[in-house]
């Protein structure tokens, strides 16, 4: 069990992350108005890149701590998980607003981005691009008024206390939260570990000078063997088909990587804004059809 000071300082790093989270679902909003405001296309691709870092750099990693500490909160203070009405339903709503970030917001904020870093100024235009912008401000506000209840309840503490008829055994609670906590560290840092691998992979540069006219296929294999086909005419990308990709929404983003390719003629390039990993490893597919 804390000491009141450790309540006090484990309550203080709460609040202050619950109030970054907020600062940070506000200054997306503001993104969000200024391009709504703003009819120069050409910052939509800076905006909507910072409006991604501040969610996949910000919200991703204060969301994880917040429930972290009021893990923490609920284990090893005499709070607990359900004696109070109000605690219960704050962690109903942690869990919806982790659905929310991972399976919609995240989506939508990602889709926004890589649409726009591929197509860039012709991006307004496009209706995939106005649906996740859509979808960004409405869940963007869900998770704004989800946040603002949590701290008016954590304050007013309504509806009392429940009556539980048994209490579980909190060395039990303990070991099976430490058990699940360390399945779960030791799963997050192995997949960033992958993911930070792939997004560091070098792409070598590849003089299309040097590259007869023709139609060439590469593969490359990370956890899935991922296929392309590269046409060259007149020494130059003309066309890149994806033949062999995985069945997700942030591998079928990471094609646009094929129009970026097209646009710069080059293949060290940057990868997909929102859809980096796959469209990093469809580079090295790319490198691998036209290094031949």
């Amino acid at each position: 069990m804390f000491s009141l000071s450790g309540k006090k300082i484990l309550l203080s790093i709460h609040i202050l992350l619950i109030s970054i989270w907020i600062g940070t679902l506000v200054a997306i909003l503001l993104f969000l108005l200024v391009k709504q405001t703003q009819f120069n296309i050409a910052y939509f691709p800076a905006l909507d890149k910072a409006i991604f870092l501040l969610f996949d750099s910000i919200i991703m990693n204060v969301s994880i701590a917040v429930a972290i500490t009021g893990l923490v909160f609920s284990m090893f203070t005499t709070w607990g998980f359900f004696r109070f009405n109000w605690i219960t339903i704050k962690w109903v709503s942690i869990i919806g607003l982790a659905l929310i970030i991972m399976f919609l917001q995240g989506p939508a904020v990602n889709g926004m981005a890589s649409l726009s870093d591929v197509f860039l100024r012709e991006v307004r235009n496009n209706p995939d691009y106005l649906k996740f912008e859509h979808r960004t401000i409405i869940y963007t506000l869900i998770q704004l008024g989800l946040l603002t209840f949590i701290v008016f309840i954590s304050v007013l503490k309504p509806w009392g206390q429940r009556k539980v008829r048994k209490v579980l055994n909190r060395k039990v609670v303990l070991s099976i939260g430490i058990f699940l906590g360390v399945i779960l560290a030791a799963s997050s840092i192995m997949q960033y570990l992958q993911l930070v691998h792939y997004r560091n992979l070098p792409i070598n540069k590849i003089n299309l000078d040097q590259i007869n006219d023709g139609y060439y296929t590469g593969t490359a294999s990370f956890g899935f063997e991922y296929e392309v086909g590269v046409q060259i005419q007149n020494h130059a990308i003309a066309k890149i088909d994806i033949l062999k990709n995985r069945d997700s929404f942030y591998a079928r983003q990471a094609e646009g990587i094929k129009y970026k390719l097209i646009r710069e003629q080059k293949i060290n390039i940057d990868a997909v804004t929102g859809a980096t990993t796959t469209s990093k490893v469809l580079l090295k597919a790319v490198e691998s059809a036209l290094s031949r």
